[in-house]
């Protein structure tokens, strides 16, 4: 395997560390950044295994990688002039020429206390956004305890809501919106979504029947409780938090498409996406569920009631990505059955 001029210069050239191997893995050129750090000389190690650079542990799970898909990506020991072993990235990748393999490039970095500073920050990272999701279902549990009929409500939202965020992701118009982390926020949040109902009375809250306008109306103020709440913790947060799509989910998930819901009255995308992804959650879980003034309908009639408040109740888009994992929610709603 010859190297072209171009390649012999970048060889010399960069700081990265540079071997090329043949195809039995032995040592057809290194950079001198390579034997430098190494402690080699090129005389003495072309035509040798990759072995003279590298510890067997580290040699083993290159050729395994090699052997088995072409390519190898991770940490290595490299031996130092001293006999020591100093951590490099490496990454290694077939050569071919017109189609046949003839052997391997290899690209390697020191890693560096950055590296690990970095691992470090993304576990904390991690570990901070489970602590913010338990604390948010704690919060939730709030209301549910005041209301124990509910069930596993909480955790069926979670799951609805999550599976609509995915789908929407697909979409020209939100997959730059909808990331990764605002599905797993939408997540944690959509739990709170009726944290308000702690302070409604309980006369109204657990009533065994229907509501009377009057009592409906007193009930409709536990979005404007649960948001006010989740605003004044928000704002000693300042700017935006992990409470905030909380906070717009508590207030606006009753709000409807057409302009006729509540507490504000918000249409069409005036209303957060956070909020109308969970009003259809809700409102499946909802029909879905009995309860003592009612009993659950089947899947196929809260599919009907949904398609009906398509444009109205709902935002259309929403409705068609829940068609498209309907089948998904219904292994939420067996898994998690009351």
């Amino acid at each position: 395997m010859e190297l072209a001029l171009e390649s012999r210069l970048v060889l010399e050239s960069t700081d990265i560390e540079i071997v090329v191997l043949d195809l039995d893995y032995n040592i057809i050129d290194a950079n001198p950044a390579c034997l430098e750090k190494t402690g080699k000389h090129r005389e003495v190690i072309i035509g040798q295994s990759a072995r003279e650079i590298w510890d067997e542990p580290s040699y083993q799970q290159i050729t395994e990688d090699l052997q088995r898909q072409r390519s190898f990506h991770g940490e290595v020991r490299e031996l130092s002039p001293e006999g020591e072993r100093r951590i490099v990235h490496y990454n290694i990748s077939s050569v071919k020429n017109n189609g046949h393999l003839e052997g391997y490039a290899g690209f390697g970095r020191p890693v560096l206390d950055t590296d690990h500073y970095e691992a470090e920050l993304q576990q904390r990272m991690e570990q901070l956004r489970k602590t913010q999701g338990a604390a948010m279902v704690g919060l939730a549990k709030l209301a549910e305890i005041r209301d124990p009929e509910t069930g596993l409500h909480l955790e069926r939202m979670s799951n609805y809501s999550r599976l609509i965020a995915e789908e929407m992701s697909t979409l020209p118009d939100y997959d730059l919106y909808i990331t990764e982390d605002y599905i797993q926020d939408i997540y944690n949040s959509s739990p709170l979504h009726d944290i308000g109902k702690v302070g409604i009375p309980d006369a109204i809250l657990l009533k065994p029947g229907r509501l009377t306008p009057e009592e409906f109306e007193i009930m409709k103020e536990h979005s404007a409780i649960g948001g006010d709440a989740l605003r004044a913790a928000d704002k000693q947060l300042s700017g935006e938090s992990f409470l905030t799509l909380g906070k717009e989910i508590a207030y606006h998930h009753h709000e409807k498409w057409d302009g006729s819901g509540y507490p504000d009255g918000l249409a069409n995308v005036d209303i957060p996406l956070s909020a109308r992804i969970v009003a259809l959650a809700d409102v499946y879980d909802a029909l879905t569920s009995k309860r003592v003034y009612k009993e659950a309908v089947s899947h196929d009639q809260a599919r009907a009631i949904i398609l009906e408040s398509s444009g109205s109740h709902f935002d259309e888009n929403i409705v068609r990505t829940f068609l498209k994992r309907e089948q998904e929610f219904l292994k939420v709603q067996d898994r998690f059955k009351d």
